[in-house]
This record gives C-alpha cells, sequence and structure tokens, in this order.
C-alpha cells in the first residue's frame, strides 16, 4: 500500500491540473466570446484567437502534467526543434531539385545526347534521361552519373551539342 500512495498523489495531481486547464480554457473562450460581441467582432475573426487560447492552454497543461512524470519541458523543445531542422532541410533539398528542373526546361542549357562536362570536374558524359531529381549522363565506357539537377546551376558546365537529328528537348523528354 505504501507505494501505491505516490502514483495516486501524482494522478490526483495530474488529474487537478486537467480538470484547471479545461476550466481555464472555458473561462478564456468564454472572456473572449464576451469581447469579441462587445466589439461586434464576427465569428470569424475571432477563430483564429480561439485557436490561439486553446493551443496555448493546452501546452501550459501539457507542461505541467508532463512535469509530474519529471520530463522537462526544454527536453520537449529541443527535440522538437531538432525535428523541425531535419523536416525543413529535407523539404529544402526536394524544392531545390525541382526548382533546378524547371530552370533546366525553361533556360534549355543542353539538350538530350548533348555531352556536358563540368569544370574543373571529371564528370562528363551524354545526356541520356532526366527526371525531376537527377540528370543521367553517359561515359564513353558505358558508365552512367545520377547528377542532382541542381548541380548544374553551381558549376559552369562544357556543353558539346549532338547532331541535330538526335537532339530532343528536355521539354520533350519529360512528357
Amino acid at each position: 500500500m505504501t507505494h501505491l500512495t505516490p502514483i495516486l498523489q501524482t494522478g490526483a495531481l495530474v488529474l487537478l491540473i486537467l480538470v484547471l486547464g479545461l476550466l481555464a480554457m472555458s473561462f478564456l473562450l468564454r472572456a473572449l466570446d464576451f469581447a469579441g460581441t462587445r466589439a461586434k467582432m464576427p465569428a470569424l475573426v475571432l477563430q483564429p484567437m480561439r485557436n490561439v487560447v486553446k493551443i496555448l492552454v493546452a501546452l501550459i497543461v501539457m507542461t505541467l502534467v508532463l512535469g509530474q512524470f519529471g520530463i522537462e519541458l526544454m527536453s520537449i523543445l529541443t527535440a522538437t526543434v531538432a525535428l523541425v531542422a531535419i523536416g525543413f532541410f529535407a523539404v529544402w533539398s526536394l524544392v531545390s531539385h525541382v526548382t533546378a528542373t524547371v530552370l533546366l526546361v525553361i533556360v534549355k542549357p543542353f539538350n538530350m545526347n548533348d555531352t556536358v562536362k563540368f569544370a574543373g570536374e571529371e564528370v562528363k558524359g551524354k545526356v541520356v534521361d532526366i527526371n525531376l531529381f537527377y540528370t543521367s549522363l553517359e561515359t564513353e565506357t558505358g558508365d552512367r552519373f545520377q547528377v542532382p539537377n541542381n548541380l548544374f546551376f553551381q558549376n559552369a558546365l562544357h556543353r558539346s551539342f549532338a547532331p541535330a537529328d538526335q537532339r530532343v528537348g528536355i521539354a520533350e523528354h519529360l512528357k
């Protein structure tokens, strides 16, 4: 029975925090509605403010409840910031590749079957395929390089034209 007492105390504190949080949210939402009615604000204008109140009260309640179990707010914030940073980096990379592909179609620095070489690099080959993320270059030995499309805008590029009968525009290839 002595081991049960701390568990019951923690449970009672968590329940008290939840009830007080609900009461605080209800009071704040009613006060906001009252102020909005007095100021003759439309419900559409009040809704974002209502959402902010709900989120803030929920965050405060969650912090207090997790504190009862020994979980610190800074740990949660650090993990959240890390996840957001990783997600931002992934999205940034995807957007960079897709934007570069769109620019390759518009600017047309090369066509399909042209030979391209990056200045100062060993990467050289005939353009054999392009998609939203990569351009495939085939070397004289038959090897293939997959070059990220955003790389074409970061380095100087040497282009050798393919014969006119073999040249295909990037836009036509992507169709």
